[in-house]
């Protein structure tokens, strides 16, 4: 018993272990086994079974009871599970269908298989048929499928894998890779009911054909999402190229009528449709894009004579059919006038009736255009011929006139030609010149005929003849010139111009040619004429004469430069020199710049020339006139004033106008210190910088200015200026003098005469002496009176203050007084430093009249003042203008005091401002004037009309007048007194003056 336990319990064993691996075959062969995990647990179920069924055999001999337990409870665990999950699982393994149901689904499936192998090799059939291709796209796995074995060959793809969308896309042309992926993706997005795309698609040879490529998609996921996409490729080459065929033929016809002007179109009478030709819309002025216009929008296209008549045509050719052709006027839509050659037709259909017209627009605005400029030219170049003097016909083939012009008309009525009574047009030239072959010009007139027969043949393109044609009161010239008709049309134009002026003007140049020949020959300037291959041609008598040579001793320039200048290097010098100075003249288009020359006469003599050359052509080139100026004895002098320039003891300076010194000779060395060689090229002011401010006023005159000497010391200068100009360039010339002798001289002089004019103040002031004195005792003697009776009051018990105060103020002013007398008597007759200081002449007049009142007073003269107000002030030293003052009043005086007591003694003084804004003084008598032998000597120094005079009063006078920048001036009449008057200026700047005085300072 113990062993089968044994036996049984390994049975079962084995028996449960190889239940699982029959589960698991089942499960690996039948993957789509709907409950897998099922089998799985129940596997697990039957294993833990059989374990505990081994577990029991082996218990038998060793007592392993707690894994035997253990196993149990795995068992246990497994069974519970594997019976909840099969309480779960047999409801839904209950309504999956029956063997029965799954054997009829199964054959319902077979039949609809077989039906949709059939279909589907019918469609196959009729796709293989058509020449189009299938695909079918798997878009999950991106692999298309080509059931068309022709086209996987013509795409390259057969018996490769299945392409993918993007191997595919790469077969697209690049071109229209974007509008494919745009159509594909248009459609997958639903944003297109059909996905339909025209593009191109490269084959296997390379060459691209045209595909129209449709599909949609047959399957999609639960979400929606496209799964399968089923379409077809169809060729559509042909159609593309037919397309492209039309359209090149349309652009073909567009540019044919663009270019002829053409425009078309056809109307559907039935239907009232018309359709316009983009270059009719071009030809209107009108937009291709817009549908064509409308009757009322029509008549606006053309002008009312011309929409009139087109409107006519139209109704007539849609009721008759009979064509028309017109010219019409057309209003484009900018507003510009054309016009149209308009044609149209009728097209009747099959039953006769008139269904359709069409027609054509050419565009014959140039036409018309041209039309009228030909017109206008016409006109104009019959303006022209009418307007041109010279007489003009054209003559056809044979010599017959077609046409002239007024000139000729009126030339033949003038001199009453038979021609000019009838119409000239169809009179026969050449006729009328072997009519005319025996006339007095019958040798011109038949050498036009052979010319103009000669022209008319083509033997000359041109023919000219000048003839004289003369009146019986005038002499003519004509010239002939006959030209062939330009064009299809044989003629020829003859031109007959009146060369009258012409010829007269040769004959008078001929006449003035010969004079100036004469001339030339005449002039006593050489000249030479050369031409242009230096040949020369000419000599006037005057170059003979001068140089020697004549035409056989110098045959050319070349033989007369290798005579006249027989050093080599001068020569070449002078050659270079005269062919720059050609060219220079010749490029610019100036004169010929003369070149000095030395030359050597015939006689070996040497003669200085300045060559010139005159053209006979602007441009200088062909024939020259050389003229050679002898300057010879120019030059002579120039050595001459050089010498003088040179030697002169004055300083001679050139400068220009930005005062650079261009020369200097050489005594501007003896006042300057520098030699000429270092003042070249220096500014004239570092010789006198006081020159350099008045540059625009010394020029002609002679100002004193001071130098500057090389070594810093001052000289005083005289200094005048001239300009001049060489080549339209300003030059000047100073001309400097040291003065320093002069100006010691006249400073010795001054001192001299401010000796003297203080020699002659004391002389006057003895003179003067008695009547000074008197002046001088008056004071004194009251001074005295007023001292006594101040004494006096003083002396007294009850002394009047108020009057002792009263007398001794006037006391005071009696030896104030005294003072001013001997003060001014001091100051009048000292010695003293001159000393200008503004002054008013007024004041000068009274302070030098006190000094002579006692005189005036003495010999009982009436004295007068006239002196005007407000006198601007002068600039002078008043001591000394006080001593002119007293001695032009002493003289008046010492003149009245000779009058007899009966007559009255007048002497007058007067101040004024002139209208040249100076200052007069007027001292004026009625004594018994000057005769004029004593008018001309009476300024003259040591002339005097006094027994005991020095005669040296009125000289001093004037020279401190003189000084004062014045002038003295007298008038006398004899028998009714004298007038004498200076003037001074007005108050000039003290600085300068202060300058001046300090310049001739002296003691007297």
């Amino acid at each position: 018993m113990l062993w089968l336990h044994v036996i049984s319990d390994v049975l079962i064993t084995l028996a449960y272990y190889s239940i699982p691996l029959t589960l698991v075959h089942f499960i690996r062969q039948r993957k789509d086994f709907p409950y897998p995990w099922l089998a799985v647990m129940f596997a697990g179920f039957i294993i833990a079974c059989g374990t505990t069924h081994l577990l029991s055999a082996i218990t038998i001999w060793t007592p392993l009871y707690w894994l035997d337990g253990f196993f149990k409870a795995l068992t246990a665990i497994a069974s519970v599970s594997t019976a909840v999950l099969m309480i779960w699982v047999i409801p839904r393994a209950l309504s999956l269908p029956s063997v029965a149901q799954l054997q009829t689904e199964i054959q319902k499936r077979k039949q609809t298989e077989e039906a949709l192998r059939e279909s589907e090799y019918r469609w196959k059939f009729a796709i293989e048929g058509s020449g189009d291709g299938v695909w079918d796209w798997d878009i999950v796995s991106d692999e298309i499928k080509y059931p068309s074995g022709r086209w996987k060959e013509m795409l390259g793809v057969c018996g490769k894998r299945n392409p993918t969308q993007q191997e595919l896309l790469n077969l697209v042309h690049p071109d229209d890779q974007s509008g494919f992926i745009q159509a594909i993706q248009a459609y997958l997005g639903e944003k297109s009911v059909i996905f339909v795309v025209e593009h191109r698609l490269r084959y296997k040879d390379g060459s691209y054909k045209w595909v129209l490529t449709r599909g949609m998609v047959v399957s999609r996921a639960e979400d929606g999402s496209p799964l399968r996409m089923i379409g077809t490729h169809q060729d559509i080459s042909v159609r593309k190229r037919a397309e492209e065929a039309l359209r090149q033929n349309q652009k073909k016809l567009q540019e044919a009528q663009r270019i002829a002007h053409v425009g078309s179109w056809q109307l559907d009478v039935t239907a009232n449709h018309i359709i316009w030709s983009e270059e009719l819309y071009r030809i209107l002025g009108l937009n291709p894009g817009l549908p064509p216009p409308d009757c009322t929008e029509n008549s606006r296209l053309f002008t009312p004579e011309s929409w009139k008549r087109l409107s006519t045509a139209l109704s007539r050719i849609q009721k008759t059919g009979i064509p028309y052709e017109l010219e019409l006027e057309i209003v484009r839509a900018d507003g510009i006038h054309g016009w149209i050659l308009a044609r149209g037709e009728a097209i009747r259909n099959d039953s006769g009736a008139i269904d359709r017209l069409h027609g054509v627009a050419l565009d014959i605005t140039e036409r018309k255009q041209m039309e009228e400029r030909l017109r206008d030219s016409d006109a104009f170049n019959a303006s022209i011929l009418n307007s041109l003097t010279a007489h003009i016909a054209v003559l056809d083939a044979q010599g017959v006139i077609v046409s002239v012009n007024n000139a000729w008309r009126q030339f033949a009525k003038e001199n009453g030609l038979p021609e000019s009574g009838q119409d000239l047009l169809g009179f026969n030239y050449l006729d009328a010149c072997k009519n005319a072959s025996d006339q007095p010009c019958g040798d011109e007139t038949s050498t036009a005929q052979t010319g103009i027969a000669e022209v008319l043949e083509g033997k000359l393109n041109i023919f000219h003849l000048e003839y004289p044609c003369h009146s019986s009161n005038q002499q003519r010239w004509f010239n002939m010139t006959v030209l062939p008709l330009q064009g299809s049309r044989r003629g020829v134009v003859v031109s007959h111009e009146n060369i009258t002026e012409r010829k007269l003007m040769e004959n008078q140049l001929k006449a003035s040619e010969e004079k100036f020949r004469s001339i030339i020959e005449a002039t006593p300037v050489p000249i030479v004429l050369n031409d242009e291959q230096l040949n020369i041609t000419f000599l006037n008598p005057a170059f003979i004469q001068t140089f020697g040579y004549n035409i056989d001793d110098v045959p050319t320039l070349a033989d007369w430069f290798s005579k006249a200048i027989p050093d080599l290097d001068y020569r070449h010098w002078f050659e270079t020199t005269w062919q720059t100075s050609l060219e220079k003249a010749r490029q610019e288009h100036s004169d010929f710049s003369p070149l000095e020359l030395a030359v050597c006469c015939k006689n070996q003599h040497i003669k200085t020339v300045l060559a010139s050359a005159a053209a006979i052509h602007r441009d200088f080139t062909g024939e020259h006139l050389v003229i050679l100026y002898d300057i010879t004895r120019r030059k002579q002098i120039e050595a001459k004033l050089n010498a003088i320039f040179d030697a002169s003891v004055e300083g001679i300076i050139t400068y220009d106008t930005f005062c650079i010194i261009e020369s200097a000779n050489a005594a501007v060395e003896t006042i300057f210190g520098y030699q000429p060689e270092e003042l070249v090229g220096c500014s004239v002011c570092k010789l006198m910088p006081s020159y350099c401010n008045l540059l625009k006023t010394v020029n002609g005159q002679i100002q004193e200015i001071e130098g500057l000497h090389k070594n810093g010391s001052v000289v005083p200068l005289d200094l005048s200026v001239a300009e001049y100009s060489i080549n339209d360039t300003h030059y000047f010339t100073g001309i400097v003098r040291d003065v320093s002798l002069r100006k010691r001289r006249e400073q010795q002089d001054k001192e001299h005469l401010d000796e003297l004019a203080h020699v002659t103040r004391l002389g006057l002031m003895g003179e003067m002496a008695s009547g000074i004195a008197h002046e001088v005792n008056q004071p004194l003697s009251a001074i005295s009176s007023y001292t006594q009776v101040s004494l006096n009051l003083i002396n007294t018990e009850t002394p009047d203050l108020v009057r002792l105060i009263e007398i001794l103020h006037k006391t005071q002013q009696q030896a104030l007084r005294a003072g001013r007398i001997i003060h001014r008597m001091r100051e009048f007759v000292k010695s003293h430093t001159q000393h200008r200081s503004a002054a008013d002449v007024n004041a000068l007049i009274h302070n030098s009249v006190d000094l002579c009142l006692a005189e005036i007073k003495q010999n009982h003269i009436k004295l007068t003042f006239t002196l005007e107000n407000n006198l601007p002030p002068i600039y002078v030293d008043q001591i000394q203008i006080e001593q002119v003052i007293i001695n032009l009043v002493r003289n008046s005086v010492d003149v009245l005091k000779e009058l007899s007591v009966e007559q009255q003694r007048q002497l007058s003084i007067h101040s004024r401002l002139t209208l040249n804004d100076s200052i007069q003084v007027r001292v004026k008598d009625n004594g018994p004037g000057l005769d004029k032998d004593q008018q001309q000597k009476v300024l003259t120094p040591f002339y005097t009309t006094k027994a005991d005079g020095m005669g040296m009063g009125l000289s001093i006078t004037r020279s401190i007048i003189e000084a004062h920048d014045g002038a003295l001036h007298f008038n006398s009449q004899p028998g009714k007194g004298t007038s004498f008057y200076f003037t001074l200026p007005a108050q000039k700047n003290p600085d300068r003056g202060l300058q001046h005085s300090q310049a001739i300072a002296t003691h007297y």
